[in-house]
């Protein structure tokens, strides 16, 4: 029987609790990994958990708001209690929430319609949250020698986009994560982002049909998990500060 790839390895997957961040979790757990999965929402990571007890994983579930970095040190702290080591972080929490939508049911595409604490909390929710959990992690990653991380961008960062603070957010994680590459190439720990394109998760269908496209085609969230299992498992260790764009210019 092949050996599993993240036997004996601990992982944290934020925003873990539907979409993208259950999939990543369920892939690192399929191929061994033992998973502290985070979020808000209870109910929703209670659902992760279980798929991923049932298929013979071990997991963790913590509730937390990682815009407080009280409760990322206590993440940080929950997570060590598994093998006293982080093998992985995926910084996976963001999202354009509904609520910044306009009155008319379109999000506000144009800079001039944000307001400012539009502006603020999509910079909050999408740069925020990936800064605390690089910071409070790679700081141990650097003690302990080792340990892989993989951001979560978009294609929205990668190409000219209307989706204002979003875009800015999603573009600023890859020039984060480039710093944080540079900063930590020296004592094992390698940094990587991911930039998907259009998938198929409940947040995406809420905005495709804000803005009438509910026909438009969507890839499968589990790409993304595959890729973070190759940059976690399978990539060269000189393999950082690198985005893997999951979508095509063509």
């Amino acid at each position: 029987m092949q050996k599993k790839k993240l036997t004996g390895k601990t992982a944290v997957v934020t925003g873990a609790g539907r979409g993208i961040g259950r999939e990543i979790a369920l892939e690192l757990s399929r191929e061994g990994a033992a998973l502290v999965i985070v979020s808000r929402t209870e109910s929703e990571l209670e659902e992760t958990a279980r798929m991923i007890e049932e298929a013979g994983g071990k997991v963790k579930l913590v509730v937390a708001n990682l815009l407080n970095e009280e409760e990322v040190i206590k993440l940080k702290e929950i997570a060590l209690t598994i093998d006293g080591k982080i093998d992985i972080l995926v910084n996976n929490a963001g999202g354009y929430p509904k609520e910044f939508y306009s009155e008319t049911g379109k999000p506000t595409l144009n800079l001039w319609e944000w307001s400012e604490s539009q502006w603020d909390m999509i910079l909050e929710t999408n740069m925020k949250i990936p800064f605390l959990c690089l910071k409070t992690f790679l700081s141990l990653m650097v003690t302990q020698g080792f340990g892989d991380v993989v951001n979560i961008s978009s294609r929205m960062g990668r190409i000219a986009s209307q989706m204002g603070a979003y875009a800015v957010a999603k573009g600023g994680i890859i020039t984060m994560t480039k710093t944080a590459a540079i900063q930590t190439k020296d004592f094992g720990v390698k940094v990587n982002a991911i930039a998907p394109g259009i998938l198929d998760t409940p947040g995406q269908k809420v905005y495709n049909h804000a803005i009438g496209q509910d026909g438009v085609q969507m890839g499968e969230a589990s790409s993304v998990a595959k890729a973070v299992l190759y940059l976690v498992a399978d990539a060269p260790a000189v393999m950082t500060g690198q985005t893997l764009d999951l979508f095509t210019t063509l």
